[in-house]
């Protein structure tokens, strides 16, 4: 009886001791850039102070093979940033992966970005992000070259290794850039266009923010990235300028998300309706404006279009056209 005590007293004290393993913990896997990342955890951490809120940043295509080999027993509740097409594939081997968002409200969201809603409503655009070019303009000034204003113009001889682009084998922006010139130019002529590109090719980043940061350094004198970034740079250095092609953007969508089975608990649900309901309106404000809601916030970045030419992207949903073109990519 003594023994049976004196355990029962060492259990209480323990629990008084250590309050804090019963936190519930939250874990969000995503590919966002580290600005926005620390946007979502200073904001997370305010609203939701005892729970332990952990966002693991992972590239592009990291996200997808951790999705998919973990499956539901992962440590991955919520997924966030994840590439469209990316989550066609993952939904293609187990439909069920990703839990029903049925019950959220999908009327905020401007059709344009909702045609998958047709088949499932597995995950909710968080963004669309649209490419353009940085130019390093003092770079340019240096060797007697001028500013490009278009994609033809990018094929000019006298821009040999000077461009920098991500490779579309490891990143979104580098696979919608791909993409783009193939909806835009047709499959030869826009296969033809890389080919003309490549003698220009500095170098294929596998992170699609490498190559903007390459220009602010000086390394590169014209990179292909994301609008937001590249008219944020611009705007806090100087020297560079942003190019949008008259003949339109090209663009990607990514997507938030529950895994099947942890929406159930009370922490994650709490997570994912705050990150559906009031964060991503202001995150989209704040870091990647283009529109993705019927009622779009004003962008918060200094000089950022408020309006420009879009590509009509081929197959954003269809992960068998994507494939189909990286197995044409030879670079």
């Amino acid at each position: 009886m003594k023994k049976f005590l004196s355990v029962l007293l060492l259990c209480c004290v323990l629990s008084l001791c250590f309050p804090a393993c019963a936190a519930e913990r939250v874990v969000i896997y995503t590919a966002a850039e580290e600005e926005r990342i620390a946007f979502l955890e200073q904001e997370l951490n305010a609203r939701f102070p005892e729970t332990e809120i952990v966002l693991q940043s992972l590239g592009t295509g990291q996200l997808l093979s951790r999705l998919q080999a973990e499956g539901r027993n992962g440590d991955c509740d919520i997924f966030y940033d994840l590439e469209v097409v990316n989550a066609e594939i993952i939904l293609n081997s187990d439909p069920e992966l990703f839990a029903d968002l049925s019950e959220y409200d999908f009327s905020i969201y401007d059709p344009s970005v909702t045609a998958y809603t047709e088949r499932h409503r597995r995950y909710a655009v968080n963004g669309k992000t649209a490419g353009a070019f940085l130019v390093n303009t003092a770079l340019l000034e240096e060797r007697g070259l001028p500013v490009p204003a278009s994609y033809e113009d990018m094929l000019n001889p006298a821009y040999a290794e000077l461009i920098s682009m991500p490779s579309p084998l490891s990143s979104g922006t580098g696979y919608s850039y791909y993409n783009g010139m193939i909806t835009l130019l047709g499959p030869e002529a826009g296969l033809k266009y890389f080919d003309d590109l490549y003698p220009n090719i500095l170098e294929f980043t596998t992170s699609g923010s490498a190559p903007a940061k390459s220009a602010v350094r000086g390394d590169a004198a014209i990179a292909y990235g994301l609008l937001w970034q590249c008219v944020q740079y611009a705007g806090e250095n100087s020297g560079l300028t942003v190019v949008l092609p008259p003949e339109g953007l090209a663009y990607d969508l990514f997507v938030m998300g529950m895994i099947s089975g942890h929406e159930t608990k009370p922490a994650v649900k709490e997570v994912f309706t705050c990150l559906y309901e009031e964060l991503n309106r202001p995150q989209c404000a704040r870091f990647n404006p283009d529109r993705i809601y019927a009622e779009m916030p004003p962008a918060e970045i200094p000089g950022y279009p408020e309006d420009y030419a879009e590509i009509a992207m081929n197959g954003l949903f269809d992960f068998r056209y994507k494939q189909d073109l990286l197995d044409q990519w030879i670079y």
